[in-house]
């Protein structure tokens, strides 16, 4: 919500509930914006309850990658697709004109996708996510931005078509599969001078990424 914009509309809306005597913060990471939230909106006696940072990303995903040429992304990607059969996912990419040139090519290669990013109107994304949560839809692709909020049951896995920003996104992307004890796939096409961000993903979440190799 803070990175979509909307810390002003947060601040009013807990400025209106200064009595109110049980209030719950919950966030994934703790950045300076939610921070401040905390500082001004909660008591100073707060209880703060945090995850084990050992176990702050789901034990149930297994974290994959495969090293490719950024011009082999897209054949590797559509592989990976053909390899999960009708198993539903989203493919993460860093920016709206990324997001909207993978889904043009995916719908090329007769794979059915649509696109979330910052560009679509608010009936436009919620026609995109009614069509994926009824399943009518089998692929999505996102930005962080986009997919943050989205809460589907069965999704087997996420795909990084390209490597998220900070080790945080990492872990929002990939806790969108693997929900309620189900098991799921984080999959990253990288190139090779990218493996060393997955090193630095494995040392600071506590997690191993095992590699996968082309021609499945």
């Amino acid at each position: 919500m803070l990175s979509m914009g909307f810390k002003d509309e947060l601040n009013e809306i807990l400025s209106f509930l200064p009595a109110i005597q049980n209030k719950w913060l919950f966030s994934a990471t703790m950045p300076r914006g939610i921070q401040e939230i905390i500082s001004k909106h909660l008591a100073a006696d707060a209880q703060r309850i945090e995850v084990n940072q050992a176990d702050v990303v789901n034990k149930n995903i297994t974290h994959q990658y495969e090293v490719c040429d950024e011009e082999q992304k897209l054949y590797a990607l559509q592989q990976f697709l053909k390899s999960e059969g009708e198993n539903r996912g989203v493919v993460f990419c860093k920016t709206k004109a990324a997001a909207k040139k993978l889904s043009q090519q995916l719908i090329a290669k007769n794979i059915p996708t649509e696109a979330i990013h910052g560009d679509l109107q608010q009936k436009e994304r919620d026609k995109v996510m009614r069509a994926f949560k009824n399943e009518s839809l089998r692929i999505l692709v996102a930005t962080d931005l986009a997919a943050r909020g989205i809460d589907i049951s069965d999704l087997s896995f996420v795909a990084h078509y390209q490597l998220p920003e900070s080790d945080e996104y990492y872990t929002h992307r990939s806790g969108r599969t693997a929900r309620a004890g189900k098991e799921g796939v984080s999959m990253c096409f990288v190139t090779q001078p990218e493996v060393k961000h997955l090193k630095n993903y494995e040392r600071s979440l506590g997690i191993k990424f095992h590699q996968i190799k082309g021609g499945r």
